[in-house]
């Protein structure tokens, strides 16, 4: 109680211990019930409309991890890319010698 007694004295202490920053004003809310409601929200909505609602979006920062596992990714991608062989369907099929050998015997009929 006294802490509050003594900011109403001095109001200027408690605007220098109030680090809070406030957000956007909310003009933008559900339609008020009373006539002087009403014309405040229209006297709001017309400045809003006339000025424009210039609020800059804050951008959060990236971390730093989150940077350098996509960049992992993405040359993990690009070594993938580049180690890939290309299969031609249409070349006559080479097969290993041991495969070979299983042919001609005859031992598989997957060969």
């Amino acid at each position: 109680m006294a802490i509050a007694k003594n900011f109403l004295k001095f109001p200027e202490a408690m605007a220098l211990q109030f680090p809070l920053l406030l957000g956007k004003p909310v003009w933008n809310t559900k339609r008020p019930t009373t006539r002087r409601g009403r014309a405040f929200r229209a006297h709001i909505a017309a400045v809003v409309k006339a000025v424009g609602l210039r609020v800059a979006p804050i951008a959060m920062p990236v971390p730093q991890w989150w940077k350098d596992s996509q960049k992992r990714a993405r040359a993990l991608g690009k070594e993938a890319k580049a180690s890939r062989i290309e299969l031609d369907f249409r070349a006559p099929l080479k097969r290993p010698p041991l495969m070979r050998q299983i042919a001609a015997l005859g031992l598989s009929a997957w060969v």
